[in-house]
């Protein structure tokens, strides 16, 4: 699909109306040429919003046609399968949870930036075990690596648990990722002082210090750190989450380890 320029003063949206005004654009039209610049970032923003769009649309229509798919396999595997079967089978159905996670990811990038921002279901619960299943559910997935935590929560934290495990599975998989294959991740999560943290830290190369801030960014990983997998999401979806429970999230990168930590007040 592709996206045409737009640059007709019929087509330049109220809130764009203050950058390009009638008299900027030529009788044609079109912007005068010593306005290209300034039209040009119209332009661009009026892009951006159409293919904002697009993904949301896009991430929507693909659920339904995978919910089949996944409903499908579910009860294939309850029949009587061979040996190759249950083999196609089990491929299948990891495909289309693979597939499920990244329209999740999809749609949570076009609430945040189309809508009002990550919804959050907010309660004071306890969560350790939700970060728990979070960690056992990784270590099954890479069974050869040494992933340690350190969970120290005595008492309730207000927040919506399952964000929070999507940000902890985030991070943890991002470590798993790019981390040494060799090094351990350590994962430790506590309250003191009113703060709530989480961290996930690695060994292996740092990053460097001009790409921290682009980590955060949507789309950037492969320009930052190039990735065998995913849309480069995980991390932006990860701060969103941050800032939707009023905290924040960085990250610090030396030779010596690799550390992303969240903390928010409670």
């Amino acid at each position: 699909m592709s996206f045409e320029p737009r640059g007709r003063s019929s087509e330049i949206s109220a809130q764009d109306k203050g950058a390009v005004t009638a008299a900027e654009i030529g009788s044609n039209g079109f912007c005068a040429s010593a306005d290209i610049v300034r039209c040009g970032l119209v332009a661009e923003r009026q892009e951006s919003a159409l293919r904002e769009q697009f993904i949301a649309v896009l991430g929507h229509d693909l659920r339904n046609p995978l919910s089949a798919i996944i409903s499908g396999m579910q009860l294939m595997s309850k029949g009587q399968m061979d040996a190759q079967q249950a083999t196609v089978a089990k491929l299948v159905s990891t495909s289309a949870d693979r597939m499920s996670g990244l329209i999740d990811d999809i749609m949570d990038f076009a609430r945040g930036r189309l809508g009002d921002g990550m919804t959050l279901a907010r309660n004071f619960v306890q969560l350790d075990p939700f970060l728990t299943q979070v960690i056992d559910e990784l270590r099954s997935t890479w069974p050869t690596r040494t992933i340690k935590a350190e969970v120290s929560l005595l008492d309730a934290v207000y927040c919506d648990p399952g964000r929070l495990s999507q940000m902890l599975s985030n991070l943890l998989a991002n470590a798993l990722i790019h981390g040494a294959t060799e090094g351990p991740v350590f994962i430790r999560a506590f309250c003191q002082n009113g703060v709530f943290e989480l961290s996930v830290s690695n060994t292996g190369d740092p990053i460097a210090t001009a790409d921290i801030a682009r980590l955060f960014q949507p789309f950037t990983r492969d320009e930052v750190r190039p990735c065998r997998s995913g849309l480069g999401l995980g991390l932006y979806i990860a701060s969103e989450i941050a800032r939707a429970h009023g905290g924040q999230l960085h990250a610090t990168s030396t030779a010596d380890e690799t550390r992303f930590t969240f903390r928010m007040p409670v």
